[in-house]
């Protein structure tokens, strides 16, 4: 797990939680009713044990999501190092309107604000320095000198005991004839280093492109997934509605209304993936670009 993914996993459970809860408690009114209506022999008795059945089975899916979700924030506050018994606060939902939208192109200029980006320009940039460095040595050195000579006795009158003093100023230059090569050499090296640097630059823009292009796959494909489990939850949200109102009036069975229910959570349960898959997409595009 990565720090991104251990927290969305947490929002994805804290949603599924309330799922659990809602389903749960949905199950608990239909037992109840279908009880009234047991007394009264309308039902069989298999068709209340099988209700009952799924209670049970919404029970242990509420302590399984719940459980869930303690242990995965055991397992981010293991990641930041903080305390286990640390609360944590969820900043993000998964609701329709704080879903993260983006239009990112997978160009160079896309990742201009990579760190990594930025290090490996500093090791290209130090290499060329490194050239011009290398490329100096075969270049004249000149240098100009000045200074002031005081001497006693005097040489300028008569070598009378005083003081006297003179100027001088002079032109240095160096001017490399033959160096054995090893110059070239070191200019040869440096060179290389550079290529060398500026290749593996190239090399790692194209790489990054390449991730945030996958990136990009990967959120588009998310923002339809999500399209069709918002679509799906509808479909299913209104079968439910149609076979409830079947089941009152006497044309529904007690099955199909289970069955009605358990599409209708499947339904919400894959649109909490999708919404969840989006926002970490939408994270791992965020990090590709340098955003954070």
């Amino acid at each position: 797990y990565s720090v991104e993914e251990a927290y969305w996993r947490i929002v994805s459970l804290r949603e599924k939680v309330k799922l659990a809860h809602k389903y749960h408690d949905m199950l608990a009114r239909l037992v109840t009713d279908l009880e009234n209506i047991h007394s009264e022999g309308i039902i069989t008795d298999n068709d209340l044990l099988k209700a009952r059945l799924k209670l049970s089975e919404a029970d242990i899916q509420v302590l399984k999501a719940e459980n869930g979700m303690e242990l995965s924030k055991m397992v981010l506050c293991q990641l930041t190092g903080l305390s286990f018994t640390s609360g944590i606060t969820l900043a993000d939902s998964l609701n329709s309107d704080e879903l993260t939208a983006l239009n990112v192109q997978a160009t160079e200029t896309s990742i201009t604000s990579r760190p990594e980006l930025g290090i490996l320009q500093k090791s290209v940039d130090m290499a060329r320095s490194g050239v011009k460095l290398m490329e100096s040595r075969f270049l004249p050195d000149i240098a100009m000198t000045a200074g002031y000579t005081i001497m006693n006795p005097n040489l300028y009158k008569g070598l009378e005991k005083e003081f006297g003093g003179d100027y001088t100023i002079g032109v240095v230059c160096n001017v490399p004839l033959f160096h054995f090569g090893d110059r070239r050499h070191t200019l040869n090296a440096a060179r290389a280093e550079h290529e060398a640097a500026t290749l593996k630059l190239e090399e790692a823009k194209e790489l990054m492109v390449l991730q945030l292009q996958q990136a990009i796959f990967r959120y588009n494909e998310a923002v339809k997934t999500t399209e069709l489990a918002n679509l799906a939850l509808g479909q299913s949200a209104k079968n439910l509605k149609y076979t409830e109102d079947g089941f009152r009036e006497g044309i529904q069975k007690t099955t199909d209304l289970l069955e009605a229910q358990v599409l209708w959570q499947k339904a919400f349960s894959e649109l909490i993936d999708a919404r969840t898959e989006q926002q970490m997409a939408a994270s791992n595009i965020k990090k590709l670009t340098g955003k954070y």
